[in-house]
C-alpha cells in the first residue's frame, strides 16, 4: 500500500475508534499522564494488570495471577460503624475472593458465554428448569456448604460460569459462612441459581426469589467512583459499547480495598485482582450492591 494511502487509513482509524468510545470513558481519559487514572501504572504495567488469559479456558492465566496477592492492600475498608455479623460477611467475602481466585488457575473453571453452555459439578448440583430458563441447584440430600464450598475451592470440581453467577455464588458462600450452615438451611431450604437470579422455597412450599443482596443504588449506564465503597461491596464495569447485548457488555466484581497508595482494588471473574477504575475493555460505573445488616441478623435467629 502506498505510504500517503497507508497514513489516511490510520488516521480514519483512529477517528472512528474515538467515535466508540463513550463519552464517559472519554473523560476519563482526559487529562491523564502516562500513569493513567489516579496515578496508577497503566494496565499491564504492574501486580494488578488486567491478566494474560488462557486461550482454552478463558480464565487469567496462571503466570498472571502467581504474580498476585493481598500484601499490602487494607481489606477493612468502611468497617466503623458496623456490626459485628456485617464484618464478619465482609471479611468473608475477601477470602472467599481470594480462594475463587486461587481455583481460575487451577484449570478448574471455564468462563461460559451463554448460559445454556455453562455445568456445574454434578456431584452437588443439577440443571433444573423454571420458567423456561435452566438453573442449577444443589441436589436432594446434598449439603449446600459442600456445593459452596466445592465451587469456590481451587481441589473442587469442574465449573463453566459466568461473571453474575461467579460473583452470586461468592457472596452466598459468605453469607453462609457468617450465619452458619444451620441457619443458612433455614432461610433457603433449596438453591437454585441462573446468574444473578436466585430461588429458594418458601414455608409453603413455593419457589421464591431471594435477594443475595438488598441494597442497590446507582446504574450500569453512569460512570462511577470508589468513594463510599466498603470491602466487599458489589460493583459493575460497563464494557465497551460495541460489547452492548453480548455476554461481555459488563463485568460483574467486587471491591476488596485500597493499597498501600490509596488506589482501589476490585476483584471479577474475567479480570482477576486489579487495582484501578477503568481497564481496556470498561469503566467502572456507578451501579453498586450491598447486604442489608438486618436481613443478615434475622437468618441468625
Amino acid at each position: 500500500m502506498h505510504r500517503k494511502h497507508f497514513a489516511t487509513l490510520i488516521t480514519l482509524i483512529a477517528t472512528l475508534t474515538a467515535f466508540c468510545v463513550p463519552a464517559h470513558a472519554q473523560m476519563a481519559f482526559e487529562g491523564m499522564d502516562g500513569y493513567g487514572m489516579q496515578g496508577m501504572p497503566p494496565y499491564g504495567m504492574d501486580g494488578y494488570s488486567l491478566p494474560g488469559t488462557s486461550s482454552s479456558t478463558g480464565m487469567p492465566s496462571a503466570e498472571a495471577l502467581s504474580a498476585q496477592s493481598l500484601a499490602g492492600i487494607d481489606t477493612n475498608q468502611g468497617f466503623d460503624h458496623m456490626s459485628p455479623q456485617e464484618a464478619a460477611y465482609r471479611r468473608a467475602v475477601v477470602d472467599n475472593c481470594v480462594a475463587f481466585h486461587k481455583k481460575m488457575s487451577s484449570g478448574r473453571l471455564q468462563f461460559g458465554r451463554h448460559m445454556e453452555s455453562q455445568y456445574f459439578n454434578t456431584r452437588y448440583w443439577e440443571p433444573v428448569y423454571y420458567n423456561g430458563s435452566q438453573f442449577w441447584k444443589v441436589k436432594q440430600g446434598v449439603s449446600k456448604s459442600d456445593a459452596l464450598r466445592d465451587f469456590i475451592g481451587a481441589g473442587g470440581g469442574k465449573y463453566k460460569i459466568d461473571c453474575a453467577a461467579a460473583i452470586n455464588l461468592i457472596l452466598l458462600k459468605s453469607k453462609l459462612d457468617t450465619v452458619g450452615e444451620g441457619n443458612f438451611d433455614r432461610r433457603l431450604p433449596t438453591l437454585m441459581v441462573r446468574g444473578w437470579k436466585t430461588y429458594t422455597t418458601s414455608k409453603d412450599g413455593n419457589l421464591e426469589e431471594y435477594k443475595t443482596l438488598e441494597k442497590w443504588s446507582g446504574d450500569e449506564y453512569s460512570p462511577g467512583s470508589p468513594s463510599g465503597l466498603r470491602t466487599g461491596d458489589y460493583v459493575y464495569f460497563k464494557n465497551h459499547p460495541m460489547m452492548e447485548g453480548t455476554p461481555e457488555q459488563g463485568e460483574n466484581a467486587v471491591y476488596i480495598g485500597t493499597d498501600s497508595w490509596g488506589r482501589p482494588v476490585f476483584f471479577g471473574l474475567n479480570i482477576g485482582m486489579f487495582r484501578g477504575t477503568f481497564n481496556q475493555y470498561g469503566i467502572l460505573s456507578s451501579e453498586r450492591g450491598a447486604i442489608d445488616p438486618d436481613s443478615l441478623k434475622s437468618m441468625m435467629r
